[in-house]
């Protein structure tokens, strides 16, 4: 998205891109027990950092749901 705001360009494919990983992390965040702040900030770093936000985001929720199973 920074890219997007400073080109003032979309390519096509990168806008695909980007709303495929809003739809990805709206998908999971929809099975966490969040508060609505914590999933909005989500949502907003996945925008601004796109692919890179995403990945952030899964590994950040592998670690959560790998620490509520009980292992360390």
């Amino acid at each position: 998205m920074l890219l997007f705001a400073l080109t003032g360009q979309v390519p096509p494919i990168l806008l695909v891109a980007l709303a495929i990983c809003l739809y990805l992390t709206v998908w999971d965040l929809w099975s966490e027990d969040l508060q609505f702040l914590y999933k909005a900030w989500w949502v907003t770093f996945v925008l601004v950092t796109h692919v890179f936000g995403y990945l952030v985001f899964r590994i950040w929720v592998a670690q959560r749901r790998r620490s509520a199973d009980g292992r360390p």
